[in-house]
């Protein structure tokens, strides 16, 4: 059978074609084969850092219920402290009126001392505008 030599050349240059297809797809494959295995190792990694990341969400609701248990007892330690605070104030006031009893403070005598202290006639008034000027 004879091929004419136009068919041969349009042959050839189609063989060319496909063989060039062929060697692009192949250099494509490896590449995507490459990214696929790239992809695979930081897959393994993530899930690898999923795994830890899961494990340290279990120690720490653990820790986290060790610090609500923590601050239960520091909230239950201020309540006392507090009421400790008050207690201490109610007594510090219940002295102070027994001093000022003792030392006679609270008599209608110092009363008016004060309100003469207020209104006595040396008492340094402050300067009013027109006399500074």
């Amino acid at each position: 059978m004879f091929v004419l030599a136009s068919k041969h050349r349009d042959l050839h240059a189609r063989y060319q074609h496909a063989l060039t297809q062929l060697t692009t797809a192949r250099a494509e494959l490896a590449n995507w084969k490459g990214s696929a295995i790239r992809t695979a190792g930081r897959n393994t990694v993530l899930a690898e850092r999923l795994d830890i990341a899961r494990g340290a969400v279990l120690v720490d609701n653990e820790y986290v219920g060790q610090l609500e248990a923590r601050l239960g007892r520091v909230l239950r330690a201020c309540v006392r402290y507090r009421a400790s605070i008050r207690r201490l104030e109610r007594d510090n006031a219940r002295l102070q009126a027994r001093l000022d009893d003792g030392l006679g403070l609270n008599t209608p005598a110092m009363d008016e001392g004060a309100r003469w202290q207020e209104r006595r006639a040396d008492l340094p008034r402050p300067r009013t505008p027109k006399e500074q000027s």
